[in-house]
Parts: structure tokens; C-alpha cells; sequence
């Protein structure tokens, strides 16, 4: 993998859960085989679901097309449908 992302903060969190967890995101890291030291490039993102609610924010570094932190994580675990950079949809 030549990207990896985390995510800096969870909208949506249960804050009786430990963090890194699927209730409560904050510091979860992707994809699961991603290098964790890879630091180049980084860009900060947030996902919404498709009622434009916000979920996470966080950032992806390497190289990357851009829905990679949606496709592995967000969509799966919370159903969000949208990723924003810079404040634009992709």
C-alpha cells in the first residue's frame, strides 16, 4: 500500500468506548496492512453520510486517488456515502 490515513476526530462517537474503536473512531489507522510511518503528502479529509451529516474527520498521506479512507473505512462502519478535501466533494 503507498497510503495510509487516520482519523483525527469522530462526530459521531459513543464516548463510553475506548477510543480506535468502531464506536469511537478517533485514532483509527488504515487500510490494515498500511505502512504506519508512511508521513508524506497529507491532506486532511471528512466523510458525511448522505444526509450531509458529518462523521469524521482525518487525514491521509502517500499516495493516494482520494476515496481510499471511504472505501476502507467509513463507508463500512458507519455508512458514510461522501468525502470532502479542501471543502469540495470528490
Amino acid at each position: 500500500m503507498n497510503y495510509r490515513w487516520i482519523i483525527t476526530k469522530d462526530h459521531i462517537a459513543d464516548n463510553s468506548e475506548p477510543e480506535q474503536s468502531n464506536c469511537n473512531a478517533k485514532g483509527v489507522q488504515g487500510p490494515r496492512y498500511g505502512d504506519p510511518t508512511l508521513d508524506t503528502n497529507p491532506k486532511d479529509f471528512q466523510m458525511y453520510d448522505d444526509d450531509g451529516n458529518l462523521y469524521y474527520d482525518g487525514t491521509i498521506f502517500g499516495k493516494y486517488e482520494g476515496f481510499e479512507p471511504l472505501d476502507d473505512f467509513g463507508m463500512p462502519n458507519a455508512g458514510c456515502t461522501g468525502i470532502k478535501y479542501d471543502g469540495e466533494f470528490l
